[in-house]
């Protein structure tokens, strides 16, 4: 079943947008969307009837920043042009000061730590110049922002693959006549309780996290591994690291006061709950197929 996303994102009465017009922003939104279509093309063809296809591409709505859904012509998952370009202001600020990645040492004397990005500037960053990057920026920071970008973003898709393939998607549509979830308090006709609502947000975090933490990663030739990481937690520990850090200071752009009050009524878990069973499950699946040991994993703190 060949999948039109045009035609399918008109259904819901939102607009798909054209990658190659945003300049240099373009390059970034087609490698992300050739790799999010394999990735997608390639589960399906191991565990789906043969010739599914799952809809996927960009939409111009910034009300939300992302959804799955399925309809009468198949699966689709749509994310907000601004996501990739938020991800890659939010690393390349990240990398500019010396306390991050400390040894990567790359900084010399006359550094000075940028002024951090402000929430509007992540958010709307299409309609306002780019913040000036402040202090010297080479290489090997420029190269690491764009491969934790990448990290982050995957990780926003398989998210909403997970919608698709544990079913959550089918569920509404069957069972209330919708076919979307959408990441944001957007869908109010939604009429799943908080709690329900709340299960299938963790249940696709979890899905993505499993996926991620035995992805085939390999080691880069421009970045340097840790000494320290490589020494406490095992070879390789660099990559896995810098994984994991990829997706939690994504999430820290929805962070807020850890709190479980008011969970009846909300629609998303607590950022900091999401985090916690993120890294449960990534270790979960690290031990699984790679034998590593949990306390190993977690440095011996446990959870």
């Amino acid at each position: 079943m060949a999948a039109n996303f045009e035609k399918m994102i008109g259904k819901y009465r939102k607009a798909s947008c054209d990658p190659n017009v945003y300049g240099p922003w373009s390059a970034i939104m087609e490698n992300a969307l050739d790799r999010f279509k394999r990735i997608s093309d390639a589960r399906s063809a191991a565990h789906a009837a043969p010739g599914h296809k799952v809809g996927i591409g960009f939409t111009e709505d910034v009300a939300f920043n992302a959804f799955a859904g399925t309809n009468e012509d198949g699966d689709i998952i749509a994310i907000c042009l601004n996501v990739p370009i938020a991800l890659a202001l939010l690393f390349n600020r990240a990398l500019m000061f010396r306390a991050v990645m400390p040894w990567l040492d790359e900084f010399d004397d006359s550094h000075v730590d940028p002024t951090p990005l402000t929430a509007d500037d992540l958010r709307f960053p299409l309609s306002r110049p780019l913040p000036h990057p402040t202090g010297k920026f080479g290489n090997l920071r420029t190269s690491l922002s764009i491969l934790m970008m990448n990290i982050a973003l995957d990780f926003i898709f398989l998210h909403e693959l997970g919608h698709l393939w544990n079913g959550h998607t089918s569920l509404v549509r069957a069972r209330f006549g919708l076919g979307v979830l959408t990441e944001i308090e957007d869908d109010k006709k939604l009429p799943l309780s908080a709690i329900d609502r709340q299960t299938l947000e963790m249940d696709a975090d979890c899905f993505a996290a499993r996926i991620m933490a035995t992805f085939s990663f390999p080691e880069k030739d421009w970045l340097p591994p840790n000494p320290g990481w490589e020494k406490e937690f095992g070879e390789g520990s660099t990559y896995l690291i810098i994984r994991i850090v990829a997706i939690y200071l994504a999430m820290r752009c929805f962070d807020e006061v850890p709190s479980l009050e008011n969970m009846e009524n909300r629609s998303y878990p607590p950022v900091a709950l999401r985090q916690t069973f993120f890294m449960g499950t990534c270790f979960a699946a690290l031990n699984k197929d790679t034998g590593r040991d949990l306390i190993e994993l977690s440095g011996g703190a446990g959870y």
